[in-house]
């Protein structure tokens, strides 16, 4: 029998949550790999959504979003979460990172580039003015370029 690491604050878990009524499941995207199904008919109808939340922190803006629906919340379990780390939502959330940090060395190297060009309309551009703006860019770019993916 697998023991289950405990539930930490950034790590993704199952959950099922319960909802008075039937909703419509348009905003279950919010839940990886969401399933929606309807329990019951009639005044005790309940909408119950099953999927997978990247943190705890994704799982309150949830709830705020169920909140803000105005159907009563009948109640939240968490009913499955990884034994171990990393997993597919970490991995995702690294990549992010690296993606993040490759854009705004690619914003940086255009920025260094548009600058030169403007500072040289304007008149005012020096040699070596334009050999550290560019510097710097060709420098961010070398640094885009060792991000791992």
């Amino acid at each position: 029998m697998e023991t289950k690491k405990a539930l930490t604050p950034d790590m993704p878990a199952q959950y099922r949550l319960r909802l008075q009524g039937r909703v419509s499941a348009e905003w279950a995207d919010w839940l990886n790999d969401a399933v929606v199904s309807f329990e019951g008919e009639g005044p005790g109808a309940m909408t119950v959504v099953t999927g997978t939340v990247r943190d705890q922190s994704a799982l309150f803006g949830l709830l705020t979003f169920v909140r803000d629906l105005g159907v009563p919340l009948i109640s939240v379990e968490a009913i499955q979460w990884p034994a171990s780390t990393p997993n597919q939502f970490v991995q995702r959330r690294n990549a992010m990172k690296t993606n993040l940090v490759r854009l705004v060395c690619y914003a940086v190297a255009l920025g260094m580039g548009v600058a030169v060009v403007v500072i040289n309309i304007l008149g005012n551009l020096t040699t070596s003015t334009a050999f550290s703006l560019l510097g710097i860019g060709v420098a961010v770019l070398g640094l885009a370029g060792l991000q791992k993916e």
